[in-house]
């Protein structure tokens, strides 16, 4: 899978999952999720439980920075990446 095909399906997991009912915030490939408080550590843990179970992808826990999961698309890129060298 491409970065762009990870992302297209975190970003409606995140908007359904993470982000409070009463938020009027949308969420796209750049939303900056911990600048806004949509990433706390519960809720890291959750969208890390998804891309295990549903994308197959684990990402340790050197990788948990908020340089990495700044935004969807910094998240969908570290998944693309972590993929890419668990095949090779």
């Amino acid at each position: 899978m491409t970065a762009d095909e990870y992302a297209a399906k975190l970003v409606p997991f995140i908007q359904e999952n993470l982000v409070p009912k009463d938020s009027d915030v949308t969420v796209d490939e750049s939303t900056p999720l911990l600048e806004l408080g949509i990433l706390d550590s519960l809720k890291t843990a959750i969208l890390m439980n998804y891309i295990r179970n549903e994308l197959g992808v684990v990402i340790p826990p050197e990788q948990l920075s908020n340089s990495n999961f700044k935004s969807p698309g910094t998240i969908a890129a570290v998944i693309t990446d972590l993929a890419a060298s668990n095949a090779g």
